[in-house]
Parts: C-alpha cells; structure tokens; sequence
C-alpha cells in the first residue's frame, strides 16, 4: 500500500495481515517505488494525492511504462487506486478505470470501509489470476 495516511495504513495492515495477506507500506512514491522493486507484490495499493497532488498517477505511469523501462516487469501488477481525489476535484475517475488516461484495475473513493477495500482487492485479484469475479 502506497499511501501517506499513516492513520489508514495501520488500519488496513491489521485487517490484511489478519487474514493471512504479506502487507508492505510506503508513504510516497519514490519510497512506494522502491519498495514493489524490493517486494514483487501481487497487487498495488495506491493513493493519489501524497507528496503532490499527481504522485500516484505517477506511480502508474512508472508501473504501466513502456517495455525495456526499468518497472517494466510489474505492468501487469494489478493496481486499485484508493484517493479522495473524485471529491476534491468533481471529476469521475471511475468511468476511465483500465483506459489508457487511468490504466489500473480499480478505483476506490475515500472513505472507504475496510470490508469493501478487502472485497476490491480479492476481486482484482481473482480477475487477475483468470478467476471469474
């Protein structure tokens, strides 16, 4: 999970590491960056607005690069993208998710309860291992 919410973080760890999930953090996107190099998650927790107001998206960018890139190996990483930015900016991300403008797996709007944030991630990840969601 890349997030700067140090509060939801420790949250999310505890109910993720509860039932059975490896759980990494990172509070910025240089240090979230670093961290799926060190790690190889199987999926990307990810907000949007941390040291600046596009660090997310610049974590998918990174991660979706073009092939020979240095994250090149984790394009297929499934990413859900967790932000209060839809209600801060009026704009609906959710309507772009998986297109080329927001290349990730899904989007979640804060708040958001932890069942429905563990029900998000074990679909993405169903869908990714080829499961029916």
């Amino acid at each position: 999970m890349i997030d700067d919410d140090a509060n939801l973080v420790a949250v999310f760890k505890l109910v993720f590491e509860q039932l059975g999930y490896h759980f990494e953090s990172a509070g910025s996107a240089s240090e979230g960056l670093a961290a799926i190099e060190r790690v190889e998650p199987d999926l990307v927790i990810l907000d949007v607005i941390m040291e600046d107001f596009v660090a997310g998206f610049r974590v998918v960018s990174e991660l979706r690069a073009m092939p020979g890139s240095r994250y090149a190996r984790f394009a297929s990483v499934p990413i859900v993208m967790l932000t209060s930015v839809s209600s801060k900016t009026q704009l609906d991300f959710a309507e772009r998710v998986g297109t080329a403008l927001l290349p990730v797996d899904a989007f979640v709007e804060k708040p958001v309860k932890p069942a429905e944030m563990l029900a998000t991630v074990e679909a993405v990840l169903a869908r990714s291992a080829g499961a029916p969601a």
